[in-house]
Parts: C-alpha cells; sequence; structure tokens
C-alpha cells in the first residue's frame, strides 16, 4: 500500500521529467524543417514551465510526507532541473546566429567565379549563364555549397 502511494507522489515528478524533454524536442524541432511546418516557439516556453511546475509540486507532495525514496526523486527532480533549463537557454540562444555582413541578399547579382567542374576542367560562371540560342530562355545556376571536414 505504502509503495502505491510513494508511485503516485512521483508522478508528478515523471510528469515534469517528460514535459521537461517535450520542450527539447521542441526546440530541437526548430532547426529540422518539414514542409508545411510552423514554428514551435511557444510550446519551447510553455513546456519547460509546466515541466519546473510539474517539479514544484512532485517536490512539495514528496517532502511533506515521511517516508523514504527520496534520494532517487531528488535526483530525478535534478535531472528535470537542468532538462527544463537546458531547453530555456536553449531557446533564447539557439536561434543567436552570428549576422553575415558579407553575403549576397536575395536577388543580387554574384561575382564571376571559376571553378573545376567533375572531371577537373575549369568552369565560370559566365559559361554556364551564356545564352544557348537567341531567343532561348534565360539560363540559372544553382549553387550548393557543402561544408567540408575541419
Amino acid at each position: 500500500m505504502a509503495e502505491g502511494i510513494q508511485d503516485r507522489r512521483r508522478g508528478a515528478l515523471w510528469v515534469a521529467f517528460v514535459l521537461a524533454l517535450g520542450a527539447v524536442l521542441c526546440n530541437a524541432a526548430f532547426f529540422v524543417s518539414f514542409p508545411g511546418q510552423k514554428a514551435l516557439e511557444w510550446p519551447s516556453l510553455l513546456f519547460p514551465a509546466a515541466a519546473l511546475a510539474a517539479l514544484v509540486v512532485g517536490m512539495l507532495r514528496l517532502f511533506r510526507q515521511p517516508s523514504g525514496g527520496r534520494t532517487a526523486s531528488s535526483i530525478l527532480a535534478v535531472v528535470t532541473a537542468l532538462v527544463a533549463g537546458l531547453a530555456i537557454v536553449g531557446f533564447f540562444h539557439a536561434r543567436d546566429l552570428p549576422a553575415s555582413h558579407g553575403a549576397p541578399t536575395v536577388g543580387q547579382k554574384v561575382p564571376d567565379f571559376t571553378l573545376p567542374d567533375t572531371s577537373g576542367q575549369p568552369v565560370s560562371l559566365a559559361q554556364l549563364l551564356a545564352p544557348a540560342a537567341r531567343g532561348a530562355a534565360p539560363k540559372s545556376v544553382l549553387l550548393v555549397f557543402y561544408r567540408g571536414y575541419w
């Protein structure tokens, strides 16, 4: 009987832990975009707030009763607080990307450059954009940059 009461008091701590994990996942969803996905900004703040509220409720329930099992619950509470804190810090600082002052803007013409193609032959941007035939539609070039291994 006492074990069932102890599990019920720990339930709020487990709910707090799951909510804190949900907050981290909401922040991770910011970096993974799917077609039609909207920003998960509000859940990224609501989940850790709810986790911290459930954490306080769980700790109050746990320490009001004079029974054992507080060590494992306290460890769970500390881990939950750290995860919720990580989610809050991630919400405010993960979007702090430095401004790129020298980057071209949308619609700005790219300066001409020459790079080797897959066979090693030099190809310039002007060659790729040269009209193939009179009256043909203008050509376009898609530039893809892969980050190298550092």
